[in-house]
């Protein structure tokens, strides 16, 4: 951690700075000179320097513990030239004295000009009509488009993380998108309105659309500066985005440059089928002029719906309030004049219909906890909101968000009870179900097949499998959250072993290696190569458990890159053989067992111990002799 000042002898405070982190034997993090400009709402920003290169400008990312992040597209932002991207040199898992644990750690190129509202407010960069097409629409349009082309969704496109690479503030580049789940650091106005109304977690990664409509707010965002429209509430901001649509809920009466507002209508057109896409603002920058396409009226009631002392119009935003206010909200649904409302004001039958049935179904079984005033709640909002997320128990999120929701419950809650709820309950059927004369969201319904696995991971009650399993399964970048490796911050499989050894003096010899998080983060990751091993633990006998724990921590050290000692793991598993050892049946077999265990212990080699405990001839002949026994 960082030392705090001391007192010298003539009563000065003189303060001592730490020694900087190394990332990857080259690159040195200094924690305490950090870079606010730079920061994130979840990764501090921190000076770096490159020791092979100290003319190089580097800054680090300092990433949330816990927090799941998105290392699977680093590959692909490190190992190619992004027009338009800030340049992704590195990542590693270091110990952050701050934090007094590891932390995943990204280095990247530093912007010189720093953030573009830095430079704003600064008053170093003016927004001009007369070159803000080619200093912030060009270069940010090219790299959606370039991201796009490799399959990679932003996600965090906003004012707030637009940089300029150059000190005379004419390079901008879109920052980081790591470091957090998809659109988790968003304010809401950047988000399309159906993920603006899912929590910061289960916004999802959504797809081009999201990036271009986040994109056409961030050039209202620069352009009207503190002119921009704003809303008490974020009711009231999904009110006028949904009544109005989106450019007029944000600019009012106000225009935005009028050379560029074609795009810029295009981008936020809040019906997905006619948002501008890649085509449409390539033909643009090519000089073609575009149909102009203005915001369509949604659903939208002739006569308010009361709740709660509020008038509604809206069924979408009625149905938020009602997951706001559960209780109140689930009395609203049993009471016939909501089925009137939407049968006479609405015009739509069909979901009167269905909010009919919701009614009297709760009403037949009451003591039925599927049919208590939360899953009410869930079913009737999708109904009234097919394009919204799934929200139950306070959990809100697209489908595509359910693996960070997971992630993010435990880490806030402590717990993922409410998350397998949605599994065990089946809500997604729900949401897959619900009818939309809209086009919904197409990303989520990729994932429909994912949720079937889930599912399947969630009956399984057996080490490996259950809910933890889900958490593994659905977020590949997330370090394992056990209690015994957390603060290790293991990313890497290869990592398991060597941080279970790290721990292993300092630990209780009777607690296991294998817990539900450590098992369901092996099986995430090795996947089916593994399941015998996973059937073993499964096995009521502590004999049967303890063999599979050591074959498959065995096999994990056989496929250990470094193939290094594990000394301290090898004695600990070492000591909780006693009842796989007594599987044998002759007793001097059992007392050369035991007898050979400290050698092996020695050796630091998990492999040795399980030929020791589980020789194959070994066994063989222990059986025959017991037979044989038996016989005379």
């Amino acid at each position: 951690m960082a030392i705090s000042p001391q007192e010298n002898g003539a009563g000065d405070q003189v303060a001592v700075h730490s020694d900087p982190v190394l990332i990857k034997g080259q690159y040195l993090v200094d924690e305490d000179t950090p870079l606010n400009e730079l920061s994130l709402p979840s990764a501090r920003a921190y000076e770096a320097n490159d020791a092979r290169d100290t003319e190089r400008q580097i800054f680090a990312l300092v990433c949330t513990p816990g927090l799941p992040v998105r290392l699977n597209q680093a590959p692909d932002l490190i190992s190619m030239d992004h027009i338009g991207v800030m340049t992704l040199v590195t990542w590693d898992v270091a110990f952050w004295p701050p934090m007094n644990q590891k932390a995943i750690i990204l280095i990247y190129e530093r912007p010189l000009g720093g953030s573009v509202v830095g430079a704003i407010q600064r008053g170093d960069f003016k927004v001009t009509e007369e070159d803000f097409q080619s200093i912030i629409i060009d270069p940010v349009f090219r790299a959606i488009e370039h991201l796009n082309a490799i399959n990679i969704t932003h996600r965090e496109i906003r004012a707030e993380n637009l940089f300029f690479m150059d000190s005379e503030h004419q390079e901008v580049v879109l920052g980081d998108c790591l470091t957090c789940p998809p659109g988790f650091d968003q304010p809401i106005i950047y988000e399309p309105v159906h993920r603006s109304m899912a929590s910061a977690s289960g916004r999802g990664n959504g797809d081009l659309n999201d990036d271009l409509y986040a994109f056409g707010v961030t050039i209202i965002v620069l352009v009207l500066g503190k002119k921009i429209l704003e809303y008490e509430t974020l009711e009231e901001l999904f009110t006028a985005k949904i009544e109005e649509g989106t450019y007029s809920a944000l600019c009012g009466n106000r225009r935005t440059f009028s050379s560029i507002q074609e795009p810029v209508r295009g981008f936020v057109i809040d019906d997905v089928k006619e948002r501008w896409g890649i085509d449409e603002m390539v033909q643009w920058l090519n000089g073609k002029k575009q149909n102009s396409r203005k915001h369509a009226s949604l659903r939208k009631a002739t006569i308010p719906y009361n709740f709660m002392e509020k008038d509604y119009l809206s069924p979408r935003v009625l149905a938020h309030a009602f997951t706001k206010n559960v209780k109140e909200g689930a009395m609203a649904i049993k009471d016939e004049k909501l089925e009137q409302w939407i049968r006479n004001s609405l015009r739509e039958n069909d979901l009167a219909l269905s909010i009919n049935t919701i009614s009297v179904a709760s009403a037949a079984h009451e003591n039925d906890v599927r049919f208590n005033d939360d899953h009410i709640v869930t079913k009737a909002s999708i109904l009234m909101d097919p394009l919204g997320p799934i929200r139950y128990k306070g959990l809100s999120f697209m489908p595509d968000g359910y693996g960070a929701t997971l992630a993010v419950e435990l880490l806030h809650r402590n717990t993922m009870q409410t998350a397998a709820e949605v599994l065990r309950y089946n809500l997604p059927k729900i949401w897959y179900e619900a009818p939309s004369e809209q086009m919904r969201d197409v990303f989520s319904f990729k994932f429909q097949m994912t949720f079937r696995e889930m599912s399947g991971f969630l009956q399984n009650v057996g080490p490996g499998f259950g809910i933890e399993r889900c958490l593994y399964q659905l977020n590949n970048s997330l370090p394992c959250q056990s209690s015994l490796v957390s603060e290790s911050c293991v990313v890497d499989i290869h990592e398991l072993l060597p941080a279970l050894d790290k721990i292993a003096d300092e630990t209780d010899k009777k607690l296991r290696p294998l817990d539900r998080h450590v098992t369901a983060f092996i099986a995430a990751r090795l996947g089916p190569s593994i399941e015998n091993e996973l059937s073993e633990l499964s096995q009521q006998k502590d004999s049967s458990f303890l063999l599979g724990m050591l074959r498959l921590l065995a096999l994990l050290q056989s496929k250990s890159k470094s193939q290094q000692p594990l000394y301290a793991l090898t004695s600990w598993v070492g000591s909780l053989l006693a009842p796989t050892i007594e599987t044998y049946f002759n007793l001097f077999t059992r007392q050369r067992i035991e007898k050979e265990i400290p050698r092996i212990v020695r050796q630091g080699s998990l492999l040795e111990l399980l030929d020791l405990v589980d020789n194959s001839q070994m066994r063989d002949q222990d059986t025959k002799d017991f037979d044989n026994a038996c016989l005379e």
